[in-house]
């Protein structure tokens, strides 16, 4: 039911709009992404009603989905935190619900809805970028001034990173818009202007997925089937070995001394909770129990290349989306996140051009690369950020924008 006399312009420029202030929001107040994917969400349900197409596209992975928060909402009789672990099933509800909102609404986009959310993707990412790269010249004179403004603290190159891991997801929407709209060389050119703003930002988990992702793409462009078979099977296969690749890294005491001291920490992290998972091996800790495992806070003292250092031994979360899920949620939650990747993996495979496949890939490729190497992966800023890329994929990937008049453009 329709509540506004222009309710579908409201939920499509709802959508645009979401689009287009990603990437400049993540570097503005990168934990706004989750309230914009709220509210771009409710215009959507005022403007449109229920969704009606997401569960065609991605019947699997939302079914998936619902199955893994109803574990998680379960986990509160046994979880160390049954308060947190209840409270953030239901948050988690209304992320995935919102995020499916504004999927549906970009795959129900005609030939003209499809054309204004590819240059609300270039435009927005864009505009990203220049800033990203404008704070790079001027020592982040932007964030100082805003900050400033505020009465807030002086801003660090640390506050830069969320900005960074937004930008190398919101690139593949983007480029791809460009290469559909304009041709490969614009598309190149951001893709390009994307990696030196990485590299000078020294995100290096946000890089290397860039360049993941771009190696998938180059590869799913020449082989698509092969590769996607590929690509799905390795994620699978990283998600449920991974506690075993982590106790295999750990035995190589000669790695200390051979990588950087934060990721040296990283590793010993990673150690951490595959002995806390050894401990709760079927049922886990409980949803959002990685914050609380006991002797999380107690810390470490260790050797590396650049001498010794001393950290917690779990400061907050596992920085690694597939030992967090089998530590809170034991034995299930991997399988679950498995199969969620492979359903989403092959759902967007379903594309007719050669392009479209590759580039779709190469944004799962760089999304899991960042998952496994940092943050929680219940932050609710970057599952927003992983839901607006993804609605705007498959909305400037839908078939029909080919066919649009790009004159104006």
């Amino acid at each position: 039911m329709k509540l506004l006399g222009r309710a579908p312009a409201l939920a499509s420029a709802a959508l645009l709009a979401a689009v287009a202030l990603t990437l400049p929001l993540a570097l503005a107040a990168p934990l706004g992404l989750a309230p914009l994917l709220v509210v771009a969400a409710a215009a959507i349900l005022i403007g449109d009603g229920w969704p009606r197409q997401v569960d065609r596209f991605l019947p699997l992975s939302t079914l998936t989905l619902a199955v893994l928060v109803f574990w998680g909402a379960l986990s509160a009789i046994w979880s160390i935190d049954p308060v947190r672990s209840a409270s953030m099933a239901a948050r988690l509800a209304l992320t995935f619900g919102a995020g499916a909102i504004l999927l549906d609404k970009a795959l129900r986009l005609d030939r003209a809805g499809q054309r204004r959310l590819a240059l609300a993707a270039v435009t927005g990412a864009g505009i990203g970028i220049l800033l990203l790269l404008a704070e790079i010249l001027t020592d982040q004179a932007l964030l100082r001034a805003g900050r400033a403004l505020l009465g807030s603290r002086e801003p660090t190159p640390v506050m830069m990173n969320r900005a960074a891991t937004v930008a190398a997801l919101m690139v593949w929407p983007a480029a791809y818009a460009f290469y559909r709209l304009r041709g490969l060389r614009p598309a190149i050119t951001l893709f390009v202007a994307t990696l030196v703003a990485l590299w000078f930002l020294e995100n290096t988990t946000a890089f290397l997925a860039c360049l993941v992702g771009l190696t998938v793409c180059a590869l799913a462009w020449v082989a698509p089937k092969p590769l996607r078979r590929l690509v799905i099977a390795g994620s699978v296969a990283g998600i449920l070995a991974a506690p075993y690749a982590v106790s295999v890294l750990a035995e190589r005491g000669d790695l200390h001394l051979q990588i950087k001291p934060s990721a040296v920490h990283r590793l010993m992290i990673w150690q951490f909770t595959v002995d806390r998972i050894d401990e709760r091996p079927w049922l886990g800790w409980g949803l959002e129990s990685a914050r609380e495992l006991p002797g999380g806070d107690k810390e470490v003292t260790f050797t590396t290349r650049d001498g010794t250092w001393t950290r917690q031994s779990l400061p907050l979360h596992t920085h690694n989306a597939a030992l967090q899920i089998r530590v809170e949620l034991g034995i299930l939650g991997p399988v679950l996140f498995a199969i969620l990747v492979a359903a989403i993996g092959f759902a967007l495979g379903r594309i007719a051009d050669r392009p479209g496949h590759a580039v779709r890939l190469a944004l799962l490729a760089t999304t899991l690369t960042v998952s496994m190497a940092s943050y929680g992966i219940w932050q609710f800023w970057w599952l927003a950020a992983i839901a607006l890329a993804l609605a705007a994929m498959v909305g400037v990937g839908l078939p029909d924008l080919k066919e649009t008049d790009t004159s104006e453009i």
